[in-house]
């Protein structure tokens, strides 16, 4: 009986425990009355407060506004019931005794209750106007001395009584939040007591085998409300204690999605987003250990459900966001930085005096030793982002790589610590992850002004050893770019090939801008050259591209076409690099022009096709080993005329507005159509099909026929069109393609078929209406149309074919299409200009822009007026007398126009060779060698006795100064040409065979040096640098009559002349030869004269405005030169200033081709261009069979 009693009573006290749990309430003194706790047991009070607690509970659960309000009025009585009535007096007296009692009694379900209830309090409250008084004075009570010492007894609890600890923490949490942080400061105000415990708390680790504690999320929400709610100078406190924010972070990784994500979120609006924090405090925050930390959020375990999938990815975002802001915004901590030029580097200081020798890129004033560390401003992201791992996180990577875009200072800091791949190419995550960060580098934009300020400095370039980084980071070498292009997986050629094209482009974009800056300074161009070779160490030969293209199967068309625009990127950039190819695209061009006009092909082959042929025309027309005009046994057209019927019937296409302007400059260039008129228009006009009639392929073989034989024989059409332009008075420009139709039209009589002969007839009908529409000699075409029907080989009905042809073609004739585009229409009026300068009229020319010659070209070395300080060779040091110049001016001395200076320079010449034969320099012989040359040279043409003796020739002083340096030099690319030249004879007679000696030896015979032996030869290859050399000699040995006449009977300028219309002269070359020119001009009395009448300058200008620019790099390869073309307008109007228009216009008058020009002078408006292309070339020939 007693057991079932006992038994009944449990039952009981769990009935009414359940009863008693009921947290109803219909007035304050049921809540006085339960609250009353002094006479009560522990349990009673445990239960007391709990259903307190509860209470609390329901008011902040409640849906319905009516009852919720009567429980808040019911909590409002009871609380102005429990309001201190003194400072001394706490609020809540009964629950703050009870927990006082309870930490005196160890009662823990106590000790824990009391705190939770409070907080309960708080959150039921929290937003009601009602309670704000009351509630601040209960944290004024929670804040004294007793209640602290609470406090630090619940957190000072061992990690086993985690309820303890957590329901303090959410109470100071509620403390710290209320009223919108009130009292915040005065929680932080207690630190000392309330604060210590906290690193430890955010540190605890969970364990496996043991349920996850809720004391560190706690303590997490407690941080978060103080980094919410402090003041600014507690907030700056909290931050640089530094630890707890540390500790706080690395905690992250173990809590849960929602937690993270409102502490970033915290961290994000709280700290990074305050703009009281000082910029300082930020860096503190955010410091690397604090990133790196961080960033392990980003690796964070995912679950299996879908909700944990997208709890991971919302997780991540948010980390994302942070970081992004943190380290790519000036919110966080980036600091201002100069981009590509390095921390402490100030380009702007560095002023050259003008006394001071320019050594340019190489001066100690400008360093470039950046390989192995860049001096950088933001150390802190530099430190957090090689922590990160790009290969593994496409979100660290772009981290990262916005970063970069943010500083590009970072770029090359961030490469000359992580220089190589993780591991070798092959087709492994981790490659892959790797290549696609690097991809993605390399796709960065250009810093605008290289990073530096609001514009470009006036002075040097960026280091470029930092600028390389940013186009072609240091892991992607020659080597592993070559190897993935080679290998046999498909993507791994396609992203190879991808990565050069994208940074080929990069690279023309930092060229381009460094162009732009070439007007500040002259290292610009030194830096251009000097990028290009730094690129070309990095990336793949241009065989080894075209190998790999030519490794392709049949069926990888998409491989083909990333090699093929990657090819055309190369060609295109760095066009230099195609001089050296063998590499003839034509037939594959000619395969898929054909491919396409077949309706066999399906549609991916079609696609696939199309895309590449903007890429195969690129690379065509700017390769030099392209075979436009020729026809294979099996091919029935060449690639020009599969082109030009490829784009005839598709005027819209993007291809044919790429084509169009390439087969313009072919024709015109090869003299197949005239340059002064829109003969390309016509052409294209005439072979456009209409309703009745269609070009047939009989056709297309035709006119393949006559522009092949045009390109060929220009000689024999253009003595044929000279003498019909005599014959009918008329010397306006035609086509030699008309008169090679007429010439060929009887061969197609000939064949006997009809029908194909009709539709030639109609084509040629067609296309000579259409030169006529296009301003071409229409009564040269009138005599081409009667001498074909007046072909003895024609029977009637082939007459009469071509006659209807004509007759027909009269109704109706061709009209031309208005030209579009700026270029062209700037192309046109270009052309129109040059027109009407070909034959040179003497008359005042045209308004020309205002250049300064002498000061765009640089004048040569001056002559010294006195031997003053050249007298006195004791015990020279002939390395520093030669690297300074004092040997070379004395050398100059002896082509003064002063005799007396030139005998003085003569024997003090002696003196130096008898010095150079006694001294101990190194290089004696070759130094004694050249000397004595040029003495016996000077004392062989030299008349000392004679007063009104000339000064010897300019070319042998100049010589043996630009000889100086290479015999001092063995290393020199030019040491043996030099030391063969040396070793010919004892003297350098006959002088008129110097410059054809060196002219032939330099543009005829092959260099001596390698390119890559030129460091700073940049995109030219050894022999363009070697002509440059030369160019420098002839501009300094161009000085008078005699040197003018030296290069008359040299036949230099016929060579000059050949060399600037040249596909690969360079732009630097064709400004030196135009520097000549100008000497001869400007420099020589009677060189106008000369050059016009014996060399054809004036003809040699008007083909060399319309000059293409096919070398080096850049935007400019491949279009007209605007800077060349506005020089050689200058130079031809000096030349018309300087020359003897009378004695020209004598001249002129003994010609043939110039009298008929004549004839037209003062005639129509048709007779203005008189001459023509081919009336100069024979003019010039003319002129020069009158060479002696």
């Amino acid at each position: 009986m007693a057991v079932v009693e006992e038994r009944s009573r449990k039952r009981r006290k769990v009935e009414d425990g359940t009863l008693f749990h009921d947290s109803s309430f219909t007035s304050a003194a049921q809540l006085r009355n339960l609250l009353q706790l002094s006479q009560k047991t522990t349990s009673e009070i445990k239960t007391a407060i709990d259903r307190f607690s509860n209470f609390l509970s329901g008011i902040s659960k409640e849906q319905q506004w009516e009852v919720k309000q009567r429980q808040l009025n019911i909590l409002k009585t009871y609380c102005d019931e429990q309001f201190s009535s003194s400072h001394d007096q706490v609020d809540f007296p009964d629950l703050l005794t009870a927990w006082t009692n309870a930490s005196q009694s160890n009662d823990e379900p106590v000790l824990a209750a009391v705190p939770a209830a409070l907080t309960q309090f708080f959150r039921a409250v929290s937003g009601n106007l009602e309670f704000r008084e009351f509630g601040l004075s209960l944290c004024h009570s929670l804040l004294k001395r007793d209640q602290l010492r609470l406090f630090d007894r619940g957190l000072s609890s061992p990690r086993t009584k985690d309820h303890l600890i957590t329901s303090c923490l959410q109470l100071l949490t509620e403390v710290v939040s209320f009223d919108a942080g009130a009292l915040a400061s005065n929680v932080f105000g207690r630190r000392d007591l309330l604060y210590r415990r906290l690193d430890g708390i955010l540190s605890q680790m969970h364990r496996g085998d043991e349920p996850r504690a809720t004391a560190p999320v706690a303590a997490l929400e407690f941080l978060v409300a103080n980094l919410k709610y402090l003041d600014t100078a507690s907030k700056s406190e909290l931050i640089s204690q530094g630890k707890t924010l540390h500790v706080a972070i690395r905690s992250l990784p173990n809590q849960r999605s929602n937690i993270i994500i409102e502490s970033l979120l915290s961290l994000e609006m709280s700290v990074l987003f305050d703009q009281n924090l000082s910029k300082q405090l930020k860096i503190r925050c955010f410091n690397s250990g604090n990133l790196s930390a961080l960033a392990k959020v980003y690796d964070v375990a995912q679950g299996g459900s879908e909700e944990d999938k997208n709890s991971h990815e919302a997780v991540r975002d948010a980390l994302h966001h942070l970081l992004l802001q943190v380290c790519a915004t000036t919110k966080g901590v980036l600091l201002p930085q100069t981009g590509w030029y390095p921390a402490g580097f100030s380009p702007e200081v560095l002023q050259v005096d003008d006394e001071m020798i320019d050594l340019g890129l190489d001066s100690p004033y400008y360093s470039d030793d950046y390989y192995d560390k860049v001096p950088i401003k933001n150390n802190t992201i530099s430190t957090f982002i090689q922590t990160l791992h790009p290969e593994k996180d496409i979100l660290q990577a772009n981290l990262i790589t916005s970063t970069f875009a943010a500083a590009p200072e970072l770029v090359a800091d961030y490469f000359t610590k992580k220089r190589k791949f993780l591991v070798p190419p092959s087709d492994d995550p981790i490659w892959r992850g790797q290549f696609a960060f690097l991809f993605s580098v390399v796709e960065l934009p250009v810093p605008a002004n290289c990073g530096w300020h609001d514009g470009l400095p006036d002075m040097p370039p960026p280091p470029l050893s930092v600028v390389i980084e940013s186009i072609l980071p240091r892991p992607l070498d020659r080597a592993t770019i070559t190897k993935c292009l080679h290998m046999k997986e498909d993507i791994m050629t396609m992203s190879a090939a991808r990565l050069l094209t994208i940074a080929l482009e990069k690279l023309d974009s930092v060229l381009k801008m460094f162009e732009l800056a070439q007007t500040k300074s002259h290292l610009w161009a030194q830096a251009c050259t000097r990028l290009i070779n730094l690129f070309l160490e990095r990336i793949p030969q241009l065989q080894d591209t075209i190998t790999a293209l030519q490794s392709l199967a049949k069926d990888q068309e998409r491989v083909r076409t990333a090699v093929l625009e990657c090819i055309a990127t190369y060609y295109r950039v760095l066009p230099s690099l195609a001089a050296g190819s063998k590499f003839d695209i034509g037939p594959t061009l000619t395969l898929i022009l054909r491919r396409l006009g077949s309706d066999a092909l399906d549609d991916d082959k079609r696609d696939a096709f199309e895309e590449q042929l903007p890429h195969l025309l690129q690379i065509s027309d700017v390769s030099p080993t392209t075979k436009w005009f020729h026809r294979s046994t099996a091919d029935t057209l060449s690639l020009l005329a599969e082109l030009l019927k490829y784009c005839v019937p598709r005027p819209g296409d993007l291809l044919t507005k790429q084509a169009i302007p390439v087969l313009k400059a072919l024709l015109c260039g090869k003299g197949v159509l005239s340059t002064h008129t829109r003969s390309p228009e016509a052409l294209l006009a005439s072979l456009t099909s209409t309703k009745k009639w269609q070009p047939e392929d009989t056709t297309y073989q035709f006119l393949d026929n006559c522009m092949t034989r045009t390109m060929q024989r220009p000689v024999k059409y253009l003595d044929q069109l000279e003498q019909e332009q005599q014959a009918v008075s008329d010397s306006r420009p035609l086509s030699l393609l008309a008169c090679c139709i007429a010439d060929q039209w009887s061969f197609v009589v000939k064949k006997d078929e009809k029908k194909e002969a009709k539709n030639i007839a109609e084509w040629i009908a067609k296309l000579f209406s259409a030169l006529d529409a296009a301003g071409e000699n229409y009564r040269v075409i009138t005599a081409l149309e009667q001498k074909m029907m007046e072909n003895p080989g024609h029977d009637d009905k082939s007459k009469a074919i071509l006659e209807k042809a004509f007759e027909k073609q009269r109704k109706k004739p061709t009209t031309l299409p208005e030209p579009e585009g700026e270029e062209e229409t700037a192309e046109k009026h270009v052309s129109s200009n040059l027109s009407n300068t070909k034959q040179p009229s003497l008359s005042s020319p045209s308004e020309e822009p205002t250049v300064d010659l002498d000061e765009i070209f640089p004048s040569p070395p001056r002559i010294p007026s006195s031997l003053s300080g050249l007298d006195r060779w004791t015990d020279p040091d002939f390395e520093t007398e030669i690297q300074s110049g004092r040997l070379s001016n004395l050398l100059r001395c002896l082509i003064s126009p002063d005799q007396e200076i030139r005998l003085q320079a003569f024997h003090t010449l002696q003196t130096v060779i008898h010095a150079v034969e006694q001294s101990t320099y190194p290089e004696k012989t070759q130094l004694y060698l050249l000397l004595g040359e040029a003495s016996e040279t000077i004392r062989s043409l030299t008349t000392f006795s004679s007063p009104d003796s000339p000064p010897p020739p300019s070319i042998i002083a100049e010589l043996a100064a630009h000889m100086l340096p290479v015999v001092a030099d063995p290393s020199s690319p030019y040491y043996r040409k030099t030391n063969e030249f040396l070793l010919t004879t004892p003297s350098w007679q006959p002088v008129t065979r110097i410059l054809p000696y060196w002219v032939s030896n330099t543009f005829l015979s092959e260099p001596e040096a390698d390119d890559t032996d030129l460091g700073g030869s940049g995109n030219q290859n050894a022999q363009a640098h070697e002509i440059e050399r030369l160019l420098d000699l002839l501009v300094h040995s161009l000085r008078n009559e005699v040197d003018l006449d030296l290069f008359r009977r040299g036949h230099v300028f016929t060579r000059l002349f050949s060399y600037f219309l040249a596909p690969l002269c360079s732009k630097d070359a064709r400004k030196k030869i135009l520097d000549v020119v100008h000497r001869a001009v400007a420099g020589v009395k009677g060189g106008s004269d000369t050059l016009i009448t014996r060399a054809g300058v004036r003809e040699w200008l008007a083909v060399a405005a319309e000059v293409r620019d096919h070398s080096g790099h850049g935007s400019t390869a491949g279009h007209f030169d605007r800077e060349i073309r506005r020089l050689v307008v200058v130079v031809r109007k000096e030349i018309e200033e300087n020359c003897d228009r009378e004695a020209v216009e004598r001249w002129e008058a003994d010609r043939p081709i110039f009298r008929a020009g004549n004839l037209q002078k003062h005639g129509s408006k048709a007779g203005e261009g008189t001459g023509g292309v081919q009336g100069q070339v024979n003019a010039d020939s003319d002129a020069g069979m009158e060479e002696d």
